[in-house]
């Protein structure tokens, strides 16, 4: 875990293992719980960390109520996960659990998902942050889908899940959906408009 008073949920994922032996790098990708409540110390932490980017994954609503401390710079990248144009087609009653949802957002919100993590991918050298409110899940996914084209596995992608609290299922889910679905976590990026050269960089980042 960092240390970025005042987020209470933010952590490099470096040093996971991938599928083929190799690591996660640390200082490449950062996931956290909103940025809005960092204080003046948090916020000179997270600088001295080196961060490039921020992927605010929140609605518009919620930047709206607590923009924080990123308002207006160019590191700030706000790509809402949620597509808001079609999420009132998304039927509730098909989507009873959390699992569901998590289902559900792949086609739903492939959109979002897609263009935050090729604000990732195309980010300069150096550490990006992806938060969403509670840094759970609308970041797990996101960042479960990353390390998945990666090659780290489910196990793994569900360890650091859990890290957040709560109970992996969602992610094995969503994981298990890509794999019925598309065959791994790349086809999936790549069916739904992420560039093959956008997927070596977010490889190349993280590996």
């Amino acid at each position: 875990m960092l240390s970025w008073p005042d987020c209470r949920n933010v952590r490099d994922v470096g040093g996971l293992r991938t599928a083929g032996g190799g690591r996660v790098r640390t200082g490449a990708l950062v996931r956290s719980d909103d940025l809005a409540g960092l204080t003046a110390a948090g916020l000179a932490a997270l600088r001295a960390y080196g961060v490039v980017r921020v992927v605010d994954l929140r609605s518009p609503e919620e930047v709206r109520r607590r923009p924080g401390p990123f308002a207006g710079d160019p590191l700030h990248v706000h790509i809402p996960l949620v597509d808001e144009a079609v999420e009132h087609l998304r039927d509730p009653a098909l989507e009873p659990t959390l699992a569901g949802v998590y289902r559900g957002s792949l086609d739903r919100n492939a959109r979002p998902i897609v263009a935050g993590l090729a604000a990732l991918a195309d980010a300069p050298p150096g550490p990006v942050v992806v938060h969403c409110l509670a840094g759970r899940d609308r970041t797990g996914m996101h960042v479960a889908l990353a390390l998945g084209a990666a090659g780290v596995g489910p196990e793994e992608i569900a360890a650091d899940y859990a890290r957040s609290g709560g109970d992996t299922g969602p992610v094995l889910a969503l994981l298990d959906a890509v794999r019925a679905r598309y065959g791994d976590a790349a086809r999936y990026l790549l069916h739904h408009g992420l560039s093959p050269t956008q997927l070596t960089r977010l490889r190349t980042r993280l590996l």
